[in-house]
């Protein structure tokens, strides 16, 4: 069943109910007829069953299920990466599956040093509700406003495996296949790497280091990849 996402919630749950208009050319765009039922996911959670009517507003039904997701629980704490580069991680992360979103604070670090304006974090929400819509996720990523200390991070996940994405590092596909976690802490340093000082503390913090390509990617790029390997690897040990 398709699934949109509200921004705001309707009065009520049940009856009749004139959609934004900016959903409403979503569903007819996408040619959403009478006899169709669709799902309206919730600003803070649920869904509602719908079904849209020749007057163009919707019927709603109540409450329903929500869409089920299979998707590896990934927190990806990572160096922030400066101006548009953000947006772009925003929306590959959630495009790959990741949970949790936080601003980690580096030695090397040049942004995300201070919190997000709500300006900032609104657009990223909106970039990461998009591509929810249109990748067919169901959940939406939590994005922290405020960067955490690199000391600390671990806290943030304490169920989680820490992995720290080091170039020159074992492969994280052995890393995973290794230790097969549930759920995984992604550690992303900023252009130039983790610092010997960071290294040394990620050491003494028993976190895990893994590598991706021979080449070297950007801020941008590397959490999100290794997210896909994630659940790539995840979904392949369901399948079996």
């Amino acid at each position: 069943m398709r699934f949109f996402f509200l921004t705001d919630e309707p009065p009520s749950l049940e009856g009749k109910w004139t959609p934004p208009k900016s959903l409403d050319k979503h569903l007819a765009a996408l040619r959403i007829n009478a006899e169709t039922d669709i799902l309206l996911i919730l600003p803070k959670g649920g869904a509602i069953r719908a079904r849209r009517a020749k007057t163009g507003d919707l019927e709603l039904f109540g409450l329903a299920p929500m869409p089920k997701s299979n998707l590896m629980p990934i927190t990806l704490a990572t160096a922030w990466p400066k101006g548009a580069r953000a947006d772009d991680l925003i929306v590959r992360a959630t495009e790959a599956g990741v949970k949790r979103i936080i601003p980690l604070i580096c030695e090397r670090s040049v942004a995300g040093q201070k919190p997000f304006s709500s300006t900032k974090i609104t657009r990223f929400r909106k970039l990461a509700r998009e591509t929810c819509q249109q990748s067919g996720r169901p959940n939406l990523p939590t994005i922290d406003r405020n960067p955490i200390q690199l000391d600390i991070v671990l806290e943030e996940a304490p169920q989680a495996r820490p992995v720290a994405l080091t170039p020159g590092a074992w492969p994280l596909n052995m890393e995973l296949g290794l230790h097969s976690p549930q759920e995984i802490l992604l550690l992303v340093g900023p252009e130039g790497g983790f610092s010997h000082q960071e290294l040394a503390l990620l050491e003494s913090l028993n976190v895990s280091r893994a590598g991706l390509l021979p080449t070297i990617l950007r801020i941008e790029s590397a959490g999100p990849f290794a997210a896909g390997l994630c659940q790539h690897w995840s979904s392949s040990l369901r399948e079996q």
